[in-house]
Parts: structure tokens; sequence; C-alpha cells
């Protein structure tokens, strides 16, 4: 979360934070409360993926334009560029939080389950044009920054810290432009 990027980095805005534990690590998830969560990483240069959504201020000006992108392991890319990505509390947030215990776990476990569907797609797919680079996830930062955020806003609605069913593929009570997004 934001306390332990600040704790670890020095760096209070939790963008900065996940920027400088780039120097770390190739893939960082960051929550940060009501601010949303945060995602960066690196890409191949010639792989990178231009967003549609509105490009978003911060410490690091329009840091989500290439969120579309696949994050990459550093080493792995012949060009490594940094990419970033945003998104704000699920619905607004929940209505009433009653529980924050394993919220940031319930987020990590959705980056971790992209990875591992990327692991299994490659060994059963393995000439799709989804493996022209090696990737860490089978979506993009943007996708997975969504996934991670859903999976997170269930925990916090209920009173226990595991998920006790399995998320919607699609919500009635969201706009179609959300699942476009």
């Amino acid at each position: 979360n934001e306390d332990e990027a600040e704790a670890l980095t020095g760096e209070s805005d939790p963008l900065a934070a996940s920027d400088k534990t780039l120097e770390w690590a190739d893939l960082v998830l960051c929550t940060a409360g009501p601010v949303g969560l945060f995602m960066a990483g690196y890409t191949e240069d010639s792989a990178k993926r231009e967003t549609s959504l509105p490009l978003l201020p911060g410490s690091i000006a329009e840091f989500n334009r290439y969120e579309f992108s696949r994050p990459a392991k550093k080493d792995s890319c012949e060009n490594a560029i940094k990419i970033y990505s945003h998104i704000s509390p699920y619905m607004g947030g929940p209505e009433k939080i009653k529980n924050t215990n394993g919220a940031g776990d319930a987020a990590l476990s959705a980056v971790l389950h992209d990875m591992a569907a990327n692991k299994y797609h490659k060994e059963n797919v393995p000439n799709s044009s989804k493996h022209n680079n090696e990737y860490l996830t089978y979506s993009s930062f943007s996708q997975v920054c969504k996934y991670a955020n859903r999976a997170s806003y269930e925990v916090l609605v209920q009173h226990s810290p595991r998920l006790s069913r399995g998320l919607p593929e699609r919500e009635d009570s969201l706009e179609e432009a959300y699942w476009e997004r």
C-alpha cells in the first residue's frame, strides 16, 4: 500500500513511489486507498500500446499513455521503457468498508492469477501472437489494474479477508461503458 511504499522509497506520492520501486522490481502494484491503485513496470518499446483513455496528470506527466501495453521483465526487453497505469476505486469505492484486512492481498492475487493465465496460455497456445514477446501477464497494465481493483473491492465489502465467492464475469449494475474501458 502507499504507506509501505513511502517507507520503502521515501516517496509519499504512490506514483512516484511505484516509479522508484522499479529500481528493484520489474512489476509494481501499489494500492492507495481512496485514490485507487497504481501499477508500474516495463515493456518492450517496439511493442508499446497507447491508451484510448484520458491521459492522467501526476508526478509523471501523462503517465498512463502506454497502459494498454503488457508488462515484461526489464532484462527480457531489447529496449525497455517504463509503463504506468492507474484506476480509481471500483464504483467509487464501497459505500461501507467492512474490512481492509486482505484487500491488498486480493489485488495481488489478481495480478498473480493473470501471470498464471499467461503461462498457461503460452504452454497451450505457444504460437499465439500474444507470445511474440516475453510478457509477465496475459493482460495489459490497464486490464490487470481493473481486475486487481475489482478483487480488492470484494474484500472491502465483506467481513472476511478472503473472497467467499467468485467474481462475476460481467455485472448488470455497471454501465456497458465501464466494461469497454
